[in-house]
């Protein structure tokens, strides 16, 4: 009798423990969730990411168009140089010319952009960089030294 009891209250532990083992069970999950639910909402959340970052990433970069240099006892005008991005830069060498007057950048047509006066730059910004910005856009142009010393150009496009 005494080993029947035995049997009895082993088996009833075991039930008991299975049963509290699969409500604990069953209680996680159901506050929690599948963990196979959990890791596919997070590759799914993932690549929702990955796509936001692809369609927001700027794709655009500084082009390298053409490079040349002026004198004022050799070529003064530039060849005709396409831009086809929205901004355009041209960077300048040398840099502690603070006698060159600058340059002046003309469209196709003959119309002066603009006149960059590198010495008035320098003197107010005596760490400034040989570049400067344009923001006129596509279209073909050229450029024009003003006296001074022998430069060399390079024109970049930002599409």
């Amino acid at each position: 009798m005494l080993r029947k009891k035995q049997i009895v209250t082993i088996v009833s532990i075991a039930i008991m423990s299975f049963l509290v083992g699969t409500t604990v069970n069953f209680v996680a999950a159901a506050i929690d969730g599948n963990p196979f639910d959990k890791i596919w909402q997070a590759i799914y959340n993932l690549q929702a990411r990955v796509t936001t970052l692809e369609g927001s990433t700027d794709t655009k970069t500084w082009h390298f168009v053409t490079s040349f240099t002026l004198s004022y006892g050799g070529e003064r005008v530039s060849p005709v140089f396409f831009i086809q991005g929205e901004k355009w830069r041209i960077k300048w060498e040398p840099l502690e010319v603070s006698s060159w007057p600058g340059f002046i950048i003309w469209d196709e047509n003959g119309f002066a952009i603009e006149w960059v006066q590198v010495n008035a730059i320098l003197a107010e910004h005596h760490d400034a960089k040989g570049i400067h910005y344009m923001f006129q856009g596509e279209g073909s142009y050229y450029i024009e030294h003003v006296p001074g010393p022998t430069v060399n150009f390079t024109i970049e496009s930002y599409h």
